[in-house]
């Protein structure tokens, strides 16, 4: 019978509609989310240290070189000052030796900054690194936990839609086409039942007059709803 065909049909898919919103809105789903977005931020700062302190240690190497030069070049600077005569000659290259111990000084506060930050990296990379074993399996577990929620609502998912698709096959491809184009324009309800002289689709009454005409309709035939435009069942 279409009457009951197209209930059935209507209880199928709102069915269906319940369980697709329960698989998106899944508490499993928003903690599976967390605790992955918490290993991601997680990994995220661990490579941004580690990163940094490569950084850092490629700028120790440039500053041990840069002393190494200095240090030949004040080497050299040392032993022709002690082979010059001329007061003018050495005052020149006192003035040189000197500004290459601010250089070296300037470049050894460089390095030293360089080191306690790099140090304080490597310590932070150890206290991360201990960390990610537990973010890791805490991801694994949410992830796992939503599996098996997802798993069991397909499973009620698919037997709905075995069931759908017994009911569909024995309505026409022009009821179907009309009730699919009202779920889609009546938030997934295309076909209510008169309960009373209220549609349960929109809740609104009818009157009198409309009732009657509802329910004067033959079998296999449906009225529609004067308010919201429902297929309805009296």
């Amino acid at each position: 019978m279409l009457t009951y065909d197209l209930l059935e049909l209507q209880r199928l898919d709102t069915l269906a509609d319940q369980l697709n919103h329960r698989r998106r809105t899944a508490p499993e789903r928003q903690a599976a989310t967390t605790a992955r977005a918490a290993l991601d931020e997680h990994l995220r700062r661990r490579a941004e240290r580690a990163r940094r302190e490569e950084e850092l240690a490629l700028t120790i190497d440039a500053l041990e070189r840069d002393g190494e030069e200095l240090g030949a070049q004040r080497a050299k600077l040392e032993a022709q000052l002690r082979t010059v005569t001329s007061p003018r000659q050495a005052e020149a290259l006192t003035h040189e030796l000197e500004a290459l111990a601010a250089r070296r000084d300037a470049l050894d506060d460089q390095e030293l900054a360089a080191l306690e930050e790099q140090s304080a990296l490597v310590e932070e990379l150890a206290a991360l690194d201990a960390e990610t074993p537990k973010l890791e399996a805490d991801a694994a577990a949410a992830d796992a936990a939503l599996s098996v929620v997802e798993a069991e609502i397909d499973g009620e998912l698919a037997q709905l839609a075995a069931a759908r698709a017994e009911v569909a096959a024995r309505i026409d491809a022009a009821m179907l086409d009309r009730y699919a184009r009202l779920r889609e324009r009546h938030g997934g309800v295309a076909v209510a039942k008169l309960e009373g002289s209220r549609c349960n689709g929109c809740h609104l009454d009818l009157s009198t007059t409309e009732v009657a005409e509802v329910r004067s309709v033959g079998e296999g035939a449906f009225a529609e709803c004067p308010n919201c435009g429902r297929m309805l069942v009296p």
